[in-house]
């Protein structure tokens, strides 16, 4: 007689598989729209850093679940095809913004820096920030948020790897995850306690931050190893909801910068898990689904990525060349319009037009309902592309 499994049936199945992921692309508007609130002018109430934590686990969740599925029906990973599809998906909409940006930068007279350059065309701007934290040197592109892009691509260069390794064990994988998740942790109360590293160090650098990522991979590891682990049950359900809410909200009001630039990281990475986990299988939270399906934020989703590199370079042109004062009305007015305008023209006139091209590499992107995309970023990711 077959067991029944320990989770009940969800919003996915879940052994890894191609398909289309409900409230994903919600969650991905929610977090993005986080980093814009807080960068016009809200981050002393606004927790700007969390929306790149966010996006930082839905991309392990999503991409791990990608590349799990991909094993099963191919049975194996096509590292090649895995980092031209990423490329594809990122690369073109970043260095048509940088273009733009430094077009824009000259033409006022101003020149980007030549390492904020490199840094932005290599995917090595986290590098370059903390070399800039270690000599207290001027940035002189607004291009500084495109770290976290940089610590994605770093991790997806290594981690297929790690899947490729432990294909025909993938309970193995799940346990170097969370091993590198406590080794992060580790690493960044060594470089505060001991070694004595500025904070931005642990919020930038890829080995202080990739527990960010790593905790969605545990989780899309978990749920494809362990269907019918009898503990889910003590995962889903309010309490531990609640209990994750309030480990949240002390990670937002907890201002002690060691606390910050420490376990922060984790207890959040811990906190989405189990949130994230009962979003697909808690069949009382449910209808969070259909508000995160809701249109307009399904649509924010998919264009997270122009939104995410955007905003910045608007905001700065409107305070520096504009004139308007960061906070104000016409500010946030400014920067909310121009961003969204110039994120739908990157959407439809660079990303969608490589779909085709992006297919021949294995892509599984497709429209309405059965779309499935994996973005970057630093969200680095607009809606479920692969």
């Amino acid at each position: 007689m077959q067991r029944a499994p320990a989770l009940h049936p969800g919003k996915i199945t879940p052994e890894a598989r191609y398909g289309y992921i409900p409230g994903l692309d919600g969650i991905r508007a929610f977090a993005v729209l986080v980093v814009l609130i807080a960068h016009l002018g809200f981050e002393h109430i606004i927790p700007g850093g969390f929306g790149v934590t966010v996006f930082f686990f839905i991309s392990g969740f999503l991409i791990t679940r990608l590349l799990l599925a991909e094993t099963l029906t191919s049975g194996r990973i096509g590292l090649k095809d895995f980092y031209i599809r990423r490329f594809l998906r990122l690369l073109p909409a970043l260095y048509v913004m940088l273009a733009v940006t430094a077009a824009v930068m000259i033409t006022m007279g101003e020149m980007p820096g030549l390492w904020e350059t490199v840094g932005a065309v290599t995917y090595t701007t986290n590098i370059v920030a903390i070399s800039k934290y270690l000599t207290g040197a001027e940035w002189l592109a607004p291009w500084d948020h495109l770290w976290s892009l940089a610590v994605e691509e770093h991790f997806y260069l290594l981690f297929p790897l790690l899947l490729m390794a432990t294909a025909r064990r993938p309970a193995t994988a799940l346990r170097v995850c969370l091993i590198l998740c406590g080794l992060a942790l580790a690493w960044r109360l060594v470089n505060i306690h001991l070694l004595g590293f500025p904070p931005g160090y642990n919020y930038v650098a890829t080995e202080a931050r990739m527990d960010s990522i790593l905790w969605g991979c545990a989780l899309s590891l978990s749920l494809h190893v362990a269907p019918q682990w009898t503990g889910w049950h003590r995962l889903i359900g309010w309490v531990p909801i609640l209990a994750a809410g309030l480990v949240l909200l002390a990670c937002f009001l907890i201002r002690d910068e060691d606390f910050r630039q420490t376990l922060r990281y984790a207890l959040q990475g811990a906190s989405l898990f189990v949130l994230v986990l009962n979003l697909f299988f808690f069949r009382s939270v449910g209808w969070t689904t259909s508000l995160l399906e809701w249109p307009p934020l399904s649509w924010t989703g998919r264009v997270s990525y122009g939104l995410y590199i955007w905003h910045q370079p608007v905001l700065y042109f409107s305070r520096e060349y504009g004139g308007l004062a960061e906070g104000g009305a016409a500010f946030m007015a400014t920067g909310v319009v121009l961003s969204f305008a110039l994120t739908a023209l990157s959407y439809y006139g660079v990303e969608r037009p490589l779909i085709a091209l992006r297919r021949r590499f294995g892509s599984h992107v497709a429209s309405g309902a059965q779309r499935v995309e994996v973005s970057g970023l630093a969200a680095e990711t607009g809606g479920q592309a692969k």
